[in-house]
């Protein structure tokens, strides 16, 4: 009967040593698959800064280019009113040359 215990007890420890190591082995792997999701998520942070800087610098040369377009916007429409004459054409534009204000002057005219 001690044979037999001793049997049993021996297939106990070996059960348990491929238990231990069947563990250790997993652990292993959640340990070193525990590093990767930290090592990503430190990527994903430094992208994720990367992107907001990013962005923060579109958004303030999209503010720069808004700026240039309404100032070209506003060049525009004062150049249109000077065209056209405008609330103030009479005051901002070239006086515009009527036909009777030019006199010509012939060479028979002097001489007569």
């Amino acid at each position: 009967m001690a044979e037999a215990f001793d049997k049993v007890k021996k297939t106990l420890r070996d059960v348990l040593a491929a238990t231990e190591e069947k563990i250790d082995k997993r652990m292993t792997q959640s340990r070193d698959f525990l590093t990767q999701v930290h090592r990503e998520e430190e990527q994903l942070r430094d992208d994720l800064d990367l992107l907001r800087a990013e962005r923060a610098s579109l958004e303030e040369e999209r503010i720069r280019v808004q700026q240039q377009l309404d100032e070209v916007a506003q060049v525009r429409a004062e150049l249109e009113a000077r065209r056209r004459g405008g609330l103030f054409g009479c005051c901002m534009s070239k006086p515009r040359t009527q036909v009777s204000d030019i006199t010509v002057h012939h060479p028979d005219d002097e001489a007569g």
